[in-house]
């Protein structure tokens, strides 16, 4: 008999109940992902996404409130998986070297051979029109999430400014990585020698926040 993983055994401490909410929810994202980028954002509503997911409409806004939700909520949840980063960096890791670690690995985590669709998040159909103030209020709310983060971590009663700057420092960086601008900047690049380019341009964003150091260790 094969040995459970690690993964599997933590997998079946979750109540199975958990397990199928969270695979439904998976699995209308995944079809409405796939029906956004064959189709457009607004050629697709509710009802169809119900159906090809084969639940009801009430399923899927029991799950999420408005189809913008259900195109947004990967790119909210990456905002958390950065702040889980941030706070949980290790004894004498600064807060840069722990972005620079989490930037790190997501640019290693995308696939050299089909680069400019592997970038992460930011889909093209985002360039829709009607998202185009969700997609600045997305933005706007990384900062405030991260702010009220590092808030929190660094022990602040009361808002600093200078925490929101570097917020705002900090997600600069996210926002050029999954913009359509630097997906164009790339293109024209030979395909063997896109992932390098990529990384160059990491390295020199990387570094110019190297300011941010000075601040926040006077904050601290």
């Amino acid at each position: 008999m094969q040995e459970m993983t690690f993964e599997n055994k933590m997998l079946a401490r979750i109540p199975l109940r958990i397990r199928k909410k969270k695979k439904t929810e998976e699995t209308i994202l995944k079809v409405a992902k796939q029906l956004f980028q064959e189709r457009g954002y607004a050629k697709v509503t509710v009802p169809e996404i119900a159906e090809e997911a084969e639940v009801s409409v009430k399923t899927i806004f029991n799950y999420f409130g408005t189809k913008e939700e259900i195109a947004f909520r990967e790119e909210i949840q990456f905002c958390d998986q950065l702040i889980i980063h941030l706070l949980s960096r290790r004894q004498n890791q600064s807060l840069l070297e722990s972005f620079q670690e989490f930037v790190w690995a997501l640019v290693q985590s995308i696939d050299p051979e089909n680069l400019i669709d592997s970038l992460p998040g930011f889909h093209p159909w985002m360039d829709d029109p009607i998202l185009e103030q969700r997609y600045l209020l997305l933005w706007e709310n990384y900062e405030k999430k991260i702010t009220d983060a590092l808030h929190l971590d660094l022990g602040k009663t009361e808002f600093d400014p200078v925490i929101r700057v570097v917020s705002c420092q900090l997600v600069s960086i996210l926002r050029t990585l999954g913009s359509k601008d630097l997906k164009s900047y790339l293109k024209p690049i030979p395909v063997a020698l896109r992932y390098r380019a990529l990384e160059k341009w990491t390295l020199r964003s990387l570094e110019l926040l190297s300011g941010i150091q000075a601040p926040l260790q006077k904050i601290n």
